[in-house]
């Protein structure tokens, strides 16, 4: 696959080329181990039914991001488009985390948990793609806890803005993937026009930008390969820092072929646009 260094400036007039590596979206079928590396092409599929927590309430009215010439535009009607879906999908994990929680909480205290209790936490463990085990213990709550986390609005808000060239590339119009998630089943999604001869994958397709969007955190709290950023966000979290999307970049090295190009190019458009600014205080 060719890669193109892109620059923050030249992502705002074109549309994103760089191809990024994480998990397959939940409507496909698993074709690759969970856990497999996503480097040198192994880029890894993932079976995720997330329907029984998005909220269908909101209706997506995409706007078109190609009729806004002007920059400051452009950037606010994708932020004004983008933040109201990453929050649902936060809230979504909020709640599982704070359901977590007060399980674990129980265990600490000496409680037994209700066979009800019980079936959730085995489920939320499947989820987030750790086996369910027969005896819980703190450690592997604290585990969890680990993966069962929300994803910075500024971290999200940059890396869709990059990847999708602000709302514009064609894997962003006609499938709703904002975030260049790879698929491997035959008609999963869109083929890419710049494929190298030899290659399979194809650019997911998604039913709305909601979708796409807790795809992509999922696959951020549950792969393997993002590991180093669900550790930084832990010890952010400890510290109370609230606004930690900047930190997490430096877990995102596996995310792109570029590597740590890729990461200084994300840090770059949290600062210049203020991300941060968008991203809520959470105290669980």
């Amino acid at each position: 696959m060719k890669w193109f260094p892109i620059t923050f400036f030249l992502l705002l007039a074109l549309p994103a080329s760089a191809v990024l590596y994480v998990n397959q979206s939940p409507i496909f079928t698993a074709e690759v181990p969970a856990e497999e590396s996503p480097i040198d092409g192994q880029q890894n599929v993932e079976q995720t039914t997330q329907t029984d927590v998005v909220s269908q309430s909101q209706i997506e009215r995409v706007p078109d991001f190609s009729a806004c010439h002007d920059v400051r535009q452009k950037k606010r009607v994708f932020f004004e488009f983008m933040l109201p879906l990453i929050r649902e999908a936060n809230a979504n994990i909020r709640k599982e985390r704070t359901k977590l929680i007060t399980l674990s909480n129980k265990l600490e205290a000496g409680l037994v948990l209700q066979r009800g209790e019980h079936q959730y936490l085995s489920q939320l463990f499947k989820r987030y793609r750790m086996k369910a085990p027969l005896k819980v213990e703190t450690q592997l709550m604290n585990q969890l806890l680990e993966r069962v986390d929300i994803v910075p609005a500024s971290l999200v808000l940059a890396q869709s803005a990059n990847e999708s060239g602000w709302g514009t590339s064609r894997f962003a119009v006609e499938a709703n993937n904002y975030f260049g998630i790879w698929c491997f089943s035959s008609g999963c999604g869109l083929k890419p026009r710049s494929r190298d001869d030899g290659k399979t994958h194809e650019v997911a397709s998604y039913d709305s930008v909601q979708q796409g969007i807790t795809a992509y955190m999922h696959n951020i709290n549950t792969h393997k390969a993002y590991r180093d950023l669900r550790i930084i966000r832990s010890e952010q979290r400890h510290l109370q820092n609230h606004f930690m999307g900047l930190q997490l970049t430096d877990g995102l090295h596996q995310y792109s072929e570029r590597g740590e190009d890729y990461v200084r190019e994300i840090k770059q458009m949290i600062r210049i646009n203020n991300l941060h600014e968008y991203t809520l205080a959470s105290t669980s």
